[in-house]
């Protein structure tokens, strides 16, 4: 059974953590099959996708990001109250502006 999102933001041009940050399903469930590479998922999911794939994963995502229009998804975990500080560590990046990110609370 799916656990139900109690609380979704929208956040545009930022992001949080580094290349070791993003999660994703376990190989061999249904779920890594949407995976492109290693750490990112298909560009053509919606964000409804995103939220089915992160509630189902052991370890369930709060972070969701689209890194650009034709960019790969991520799913990031991170305490809620460590994530501004996650953004401000991100500011530097140039291609963070093009992010957009969803904060989800489970």
């Amino acid at each position: 059974m799916t656990k139900l999102v109690t609380k979704i933001e929208r956040r545009d041009g930022v992001d949080v953590g580094y290349h070791e940050s993003p999660l994703h399903p376990a190989d061999g469930s249904k779920d890594a099959e949407k995976r492109v590479g290693k750490r990112g998922f298909d560009k053509t999911l919606t964000l409804e996708d995103m939220i089915g794939i992160a509630s189902r994963m052991e370890e369930r995502p709060n972070i969701i990001v689209k890194a650009g229009l034709n960019a790969k998804w991520y799913l990031k975990r991170f305490p809620k109250e460590s994530i501004d500080v996650e953004i401000e560590k991100q500011q530097w990046r140039p291609g963070v502006k093009n992010c957009t990110m969803w904060v989800v609370e489970w």
